[in-house]
């Protein structure tokens, strides 16, 4: 899936939380996600309620 420029995902390993860019402003989704996958997924929902519309590559 292609993300927008500038689009930033970027996985919290020691609090298991989400770090998104996204149209340049900076969110924090806190968790804990069971997995980097599972946080990498809401970061993308948020984008999605956000306006990112994804299309596939």
């Amino acid at each position: 899936m292609k993300y927008e420029s500038g689009m930033q995902i970027i996985y919290d390993v020691v609090k298991k939380g989400v770090f998104i860019e996204f149209r340049n402003r900076s969110h924090y989704l806190e968790g804990p996600f069971p997995s980097q996958r599972d946080a990498i997924r809401a970061a993308e929902e948020h984008c999605r309620k956000l306006g990112w519309q994804n299309e596939p590559a």
